[in-house]
């Protein structure tokens, strides 16, 4: 086998001030940039395949953007499709890559984006170089916690179709007497894929953690969240220049609040820096364990799935458009808010879809992906099936979906839960993907 070769890059992605920001339910205008967004990318090549992968400071990419990314690749570098892992972290302080809720992508970013991200592994590409890789896990606990509660009796408020059947409660008061227990567990591992020069020179560390995002950012700020935080901070721990790359794990029930207990109050972006040197610090010892090889076996494999959506039915578009009557928005109600979801998936969205779901293999490293907010519980199940003794999971890779619960998600409902275009998914949805995923892996393994 020949060796293995190794180019890794960063590209900047920030728009003009004035652009609509994705993350909330009410559209918010960028009027300061904290910190520039990136691309991010590693390709790897050892003379019989060539993979590549890169995170985009982004809350969610869809699919029509990264398959022109992905196009532009195979065109410049002749990386198939099949071999690109293209993945947003989850910043809720980017722009608007997609409709989310009341907030609109601008398509001249849009087009731009794809092209940078595909700049971004050409650069890749052109920056090889003989190099070794070794890869591993640690744990970090102290930063995740499921985000769903069941609570006391008769303390969970309607959701916003009017419905009181919701059986949890996603992000209640913080230290609240109604809270009764989590509904669900975390992943608190940290997954690590590091890649540096025959003289040992780094080039690149690609790491994965399922923490949705920090926030605590300044109003109207663009920022790359704490996803950017951590490459700073890995830059400052090493002390030497190289690409830092953290990918989002499974974590669409996951966020970094204890709501057991009231939350300190911090300035913009305490929390952020602080949990972003509390990864940095787990992720950087990790590194600093790790034995290296430049005889690695390299291979991917795509499964383009369709699944079907749950849409409204024609009394829920009634009963939507009665409430939004001849009302403009932009609109503050939750409830005015998903009856506007309503209207749209009744006029927009298929019966059904076609997403990705991917597998890599890098030597005896195994990774899979899922496009979309994946639950912690489908990120667990894949590992735990998984030949691989070490799996890392991606998720928003390759598409957007929306939420991915599980079967018993739906069925205790909550916010994930609640149609709209962030969560419109079949039910069976995340059995169908696990399966695929573990298939792959077996496959490849």
């Amino acid at each position: 086998m020949a060796g293995l070769k190794a180019g890794a890059a960063v590209v900047n992605i920030t728009p003009t001030l004035g652009c609509s920001l994705a993350g909330g339910m009410r559209d918010n205008i960028a009027t300061e940039i904290h910190d520039e967004l990136h691309v991010r990318g590693l390709v790897l090549d050892n003379g019989k395949a060539r993979i590549a992968m890169a995170t985009i400071d982004s809350c969610v990419v869809p699919r029509t953007i990264l398959d022109r990314a992905k196009a532009l690749i195979a065109q410049h570098t002749s990386i198939p499709a099949s071999n690109v892992l293209l993945s947003a972290t989850h910043t809720h302080s980017a722009p608007a890559a997609a409709h989310l809720f009341q907030s609109q992508a601008d398509p001249k970013y849009t087009d731009l984006l794809a092209v940078k991200i595909a700049d971004c592994i050409r650069l890749c590409v052109t920056r090889l170089q003989p190099a070794r890789l070794g890869y591993g896990t640690g744990r970090e606990e102290r930063l995740v916690f499921n985000r769903r509660f069941y609570m006391k009796p008769g303390t969970i408020p309607a959701d916003p179709f009017g419905r009181t059947t919701d059986r949890v409660l996603m992000n209640p008061p913080a230290g609240s007497p109604n809270i009764d227990r989590a509904a669900g567990p975390t992943d608190p591992e940290v997954a690590v894929l590091a890649v540096e020069a025959m003289d040992g020179t780094p080039i690149a560390v690609y790491a994965s953690y399922a923490l949705h995002y920090v926030g605590g950012v300044g109003a109207g700020h663009m920022s790359a969240d704490y996803y950017g935080a951590w490459a700073d901070s890995m830059l400052r721990l090493a002390g030497k220049q190289f690409v830092p790359i953290l990918a989002n794990a499974c974590s669409g029930n996951i966020n970094g609040v204890n709501f057991l207990k009231p939350g300190p109050g911090v300035p913009p972006y305490f929390q952020m820096r602080k949990y972003a040197d509390i990864l940095a610090a787990e992720a950087f010892r990790v590194w600093r364990t790790l034995e290296y090889s430049s005889d690695v076996e390299l291979n991917a494999s795509i499964e383009e799935l369709t699944l079907e959506t749950r849409l409204p039915s024609s009394d829920d578009l009634d009963a939507a458009k009665q409430r939004l009557g001849l009302r403009a928005g932009p609109y503050a109600d939750r409830m005015d808010i998903y009856a506007r979801e309503t209207v749209i998936l009744a006029a927009d969205f298929p019966k059904r879809v076609k997403t990705f779901v991917q597998a890599m293999r890098i030597g005896a490293l195994g990774m899979a992906t899922f496009p979309g907010e994946a639950f912690v519980e489908l990120g667990l199940e894949t590992k735990s099936k998984s030949p691989f003794k070490t799996t890392m999971m991606v998720e928003l890779a390759n598409d957007y979906r929306g939420y991915l619960p599980t079967v018993e998600g739906h069925e205790l409902g909550g916010y994930e839960t609640w149609r709209a275009k962030s969560s419109y998914m079949e039910k069976q949805a995340a059995p169908k993907l696990v399966a695929s995923a573990v298939r792959q892996l077996g496959m490849l393994g």
